[in-house]
C-alpha cells in the first residue's frame, strides 16, 4: 500500500525573529562641509513615503499589478505570493513592514546606479526590523524598493557615512577590500550548497538563516530517503540585482537576491500539499515537488584590520511557488 507523504518545506518564510534586538547605528558625519549625497534627508523621505503609499494601495487591493514603480524586483515576488495566500485565508498576516525608519543610509552623487538602505522600526515584539533597499538604475528611473530582509537576532550593522557624503556603490570584486565582497558573496553560497560541514562555514560569523536551511535540508532528506526519494536544493544568484556599497570603516554591505529551488521526489508513496500552501501550486503535484523561494540576503564584509568576519546580517526566505516538475 501506498503511503502519504506531506512534504513540510515551508519553514517560517521569515527566518529572523524574536530575540536580542540587533544594533542599528546612525550614520556617521563626513568631515566635509559640503553635502556630496544624491539625496537629501527630505527627499529620502519623500521616496519612502511615495513607496509606502504605492503598497498600501496595493496591499489593500492584494493586487501585485499595482506595484512597479516603487516596488518592483524580490520585493514584488514575495508580496505577490503574499497576496495569493491572503486571498485564500483572510487569517494571514502579510510581512509587517513599517513605514517609521531608524536609519536611512543616502546614496552618494555620482555615476549610477545608486542605492539607498534603510532599517525600519521594530514591527513588534516577535520580530526583528527590517533592512529595505531602493535602487536607482538610471538617472531617467525612480528610487524602486527591490527587496528587504528582517535582521539577524544579535547581528549588528556597521557605521554608514552620513548625509554629507553618502554611501558609494561599490564594484562587487574591488581590490580595496579582502576579501572582496564577490569573493565573500561567493564563498557564502559555495557554503550554503555545501552545507554546515563545509570548510567556509568558520569563514563566517554565524546566521539563522542557513541554520534554517541546512536544518529543513537535512530533514526533508531523511524524509525523502524514507519512500526512496531525493532532496535537492539549486541556489541561483541575481548578480545583475546585487549591489555592494560602502561603509565608514571601509568595508561593504552586499545586497543580494537569490532563488531557492527545493525539490522533493519519492518512489513509494504520494506527496500531500499543506492547505496553506494550496494557493501556491502549480501543476498536479504526485511523486515530486519544487518549492521555489524569492531570498534576499543582506551581508556585511569587513574593511581592512577588522576583527570580525563577513557575515549575514539580514535574511528572508520567502516561498513563492509550489511546481510538479
Amino acid at each position: 500500500m501506498r503511503r502519504a507523504l506531506v512534504a513540510l518545506a515551508t519553514a517560517a518564510a521569515v527566518l529572523a525573529v524574536a530575540g536580542c534586538t540587533p544594533e542599528v547605528p546612525e550614520p556617521v558625519a563626513a568631515p566635509s562641509v559640503e553635502a556630496a549625497a544624491a539625496l537629501q534627508e527630505e527627499q529620502a523621505q519623500a521616496v519612502i513615503d511615495d513607496t509606502f503609499k504605492e503598497l498600501k494601495k496595493a496591499d489593500k487591493k492584494l493586487d501585485a499589478s499595482v506595484l512597479g514603480n516603487r516596488v518592483d524586483g524580490q520585493a514584488k515576488r514575495a508580496r505577490k505570493a503574499q497576496y495569493k495566500l491572503k486571498k485564500d485565508n483572510k487569517k494571514y498576516e502579510l510581512t509587517d513592514i513599517p513605514s517609521e525608519m531608524q536609519a536611512v543610509y543616502l546614496p552618494a552623487a555620482g555615476e549610477w546606479p545608486r542605492v539607498m538602505a534603510a532599517v525600519t522600526e521594530q514591527p513588534d515584539d516577535d520580530l526583528t526590523p527590517l533592512v529595505l533597499v531602493w535602487v536607482q538604475e538610471s538617472i531617467e528611473d525612480d528610487y524602486t524598493l527591490v527587496g528587504w530582509a528582517h535582521m539577524v537576532p544579535g547581528a549588528t550593522l556597521p557605521s554608514m557615512p552620513g548625509a554629507t557624503s553618502g554611501t558609494t556603490v561599490l564594484d562587487m570584486d574591488t581590490d580595496t577590500i579582502d576579501p572582496t565582497p564577490q569573493q565573500a558573496y561567493e564563498d557564502y553560497l559555495k557554503l550554503l550548497r555545501s552545507g554546515a560541514k563545509s570548510d567556509l562555514n568558520d569563514s563566517f560569523a554565524d546566521d539563522t538563516y542557513r541554520q534554517r536551511l541546512f536544518a529543513a535540508r537535512k530533514e526533508l532528506t531523511k524524509t525523502a530517503k524514507e519512500s526512496d526519494g531525493e532532496f535537492v536544493d539549486t541556489i541561483n544568484p541575481d548578480m545583475d540585482g546585487t549591489f555592494a556599497i560602502s561603509t565608514a570603516d571601509g568595508g561593504a554591505i552586499v545586497f543580494a537576491p537569490l532563488t531557492v529551488r527545493s525539490s522533493i521526489s519519492v518512489k513509494d508513496a504520494t506527496i500531500i500539499i499543506a492547505d496553506d500552501d494550496q494557493p501556491l501550486v502549480d501543476g498536479k503535484i504526485k511523486r515530486k515537488v519544487t518549492y521555489t523561494y524569492a531570498d534576499f540576503i543582506v551581508m556585511y564584509v569587513p574593511g581592512a584590520g577588522a576583527d570580525t568576519l563577513p557575515g549575514v546580517v539580514a535574511a528572508d526566505h520567502t516561498l513563492i511557488k509550489l511546481s510538479a516538475g
